[in-house]
């Protein structure tokens, strides 16, 4: 019995450090997401103010040499034209490139710290869970371990390998019955 509870704490432990890499890995995923929705955010909002720049400009111009209203409204729609179809394609560039210009220095070593301390924290997570050698990396899944807990309280399995066996088992019951 008291090999079963050493067994059944040992995987308990396994499983903790299964779930903290989980949600670690949760969070560099959504930190990457997240600073790439910012990042084109700011992209678009810079394009879109270049344009609405430009326009106010054209139509400044106009005004300022007296050109009849026919004649605005025609440039206008010219201007559209081209900035919502052929401007399209150079703007995806041009936003890249603005954006990588003019993003701030500290914004980016900001993100890059913040990554990084998810990644030492996903290394450091990692090792640990290394040290537990008794369960085979290929079985270190927050299922597998899961399976192997449950075997052990119910009583159906008195050791780490004995339950590392039923789950086996049951897996490849399951793969022949489908």
């Amino acid at each position: 019995m008291e090999k079963t509870n050493r067994d059944l704490i040992y995987c308990q432990k396994v499983l903790q450090l299964l779930e903290d890499l989980a949600k670690v890995e949760q969070n560099i995923e959504f930190f990457s997401e997240h600073s790439n929705k910012q990042s084109i955010r700011r992209r678009q909002g810079k394009s879109l103010f270049i344009k609405l720049v430009l326009f106010i400009a054209i139509i400044a111009v106009g005004v300022y040499f007296k050109l009849s209203f026919f004649l605005l409204l025609v440039i206008s729609l010219l201007y559209l034209v081209v900035f919502c179809l052929l401007f399209r394609y150079d703007s995806r560039k041009f936003e890249k490139k603005l954006s990588l210009e003019q993003e701030s220095v500290r914004r980016k070593e900001s993100l890059a710290s913040e990554l990084k301390k998810l990644k030492e924290e996903e290394e450091k997570i990692q090792k640990e869970l290394n040290h537990f050698e008794r369960i085979p990396a290929e079985f270190k899944t927050i299922e597998t371990v899961s399976h192997m807990i449950r075997y052990m309280k119910r009583g159906e399995a008195q050791t780490l390998e004995e339950a590392l066996y039923f789950w086996e088992m049951d897996e490849n019951n399951h793969s022949t019955n489908k």
